[in-house]
């Protein structure tokens, strides 16, 4: 099998690359010609639309290094029989951390002590620095898959917190289970929670899914974090939250533009921390990553099933 590999991966997911499948070719070294026998691909966040699908006629599987698909024609791929993989569990433990770091940046304003330190201070603990402490606050959760989960249980274990759950595939018992409570209505988590977490996929149902009624209804001292994807939080409406100090804060790490533009209104507030689509980025993340796409390759090419398959 040939594998197209179209996006920059990891020194030691290439090395396992090159040892472990027939024939790479890297994303520096694409010809039109390597399009027409290629048997398999690796994207991060190569556009495979229609067109580029129908480049490669003898394509059997998509391999995505990460989770979610957005960069890829899904209904073209499944009309064509191309089978579609994930690595939903690789960067979970990366992109927990980072929910847990964001919010204690923006609860104890560090991004803003910094600069304030960097532009001259003429005493300690200035009053408009002033941040509050996570232990035994309420963390809501919206979603509870891996990412959910690891960042639950961390603040469970590490500040004592409770944890409400918004989500409707998971059952009350299997929160139960894990200590957590769920709620059966968004609104409910958006009132009783300090922490607001988003960790769902943007599908039609969640786009917009917070906007300026869920605003209204936090308090003025939630922080809201989002390391999904951009367009569940309407970027106007936390704006106009965060200008008001309806809430206390916010952190993204996904927009709906990306790259975020350095022109992004957000950036204004000093009470909001950008970050570039940097969950995933870690070393141990992007080895997980890589090497579980290419074990999906190898499984096609052995006849063998898929573990995380989209289509």
């Amino acid at each position: 099998m040939k594998t197209i590999i179209f996006d920059p991966i990891s020194d030691e997911a290439l090395d396992y690359a090159y040892k472990h499948l027939d024939e790479v070719i890297k994303w520096d070294d694409v010809k039109d010609e390597d399009l027409l026998d290629c048997d398999s691909c690796i994207i991060r966040v190569f556009k495979l639309d229609k067109g580029m699908i129908d480049k490669m006629p003898n394509l059997k599987i998509i391999a995505k290094h990460g989770v979610g698909t957005d960069s890829i024609d899904l209904d073209y791929a499944k009309i064509k029989g191309i089978r579609v993989t994930n690595t939903p569990a690789a960067n979970s433990n990366s992109v927990a951390e980072l929910i847990v770091g964001l919010t204690m940046a923006v609860s104890r304003k560090i991004v803003g002590s910094h600069k304030t330190v960097i532009n001259g201070v003429d005493r300690i603990a200035p009053p408009e620095l002033t941040g509050f402490e996570l232990t035994g606050k309420t963390f809501g959760t919206i979603g509870l898959g891996n990412i959910g989960s690891i960042a639950s249980k961390i603040f469970i274990n590490g500040f004592a917190m409770k944890v409400l759950v918004y989500d409707p595939y998971i059952s009350e018992s299997r929160c139960d289970e894990l200590g957590l409570t769920k709620v059966e209505k968004l609104e409910d988590l958006l009132k009783e929670s300090d922490i607001i977490n988003i960790s769902v996929p943007l599908t039609d149902s969640t786009e917009n899914m917070i906007s300026k009624n869920e605003f209204d209804l936090m308090k003025k001292t939630a922080i809201l974090i989002n390391t999904a994807r951009g367009k569940i939080v309407n970027e106007s409406d936390l704006y106009n939250a965060l200008k008001e100090k309806s809430i206390f804060g916010a952190s993204m790490d996904a927009f709906e533009v990306e790259p975020i533009n350095k022109n992004n209104p957000l950036l204004e507030c000093s009470n909001f921390i950008a970050t570039p689509h940097n969950g995933a980025n870690t070393v141990d993340s992007l080895i997980r990553m890589g090497t579980g796409a290419i074990d999906e390759i190898i499984r096609t090419k052995n006849g063998e099933e898929n573990l995380h398959i989209v289509i």
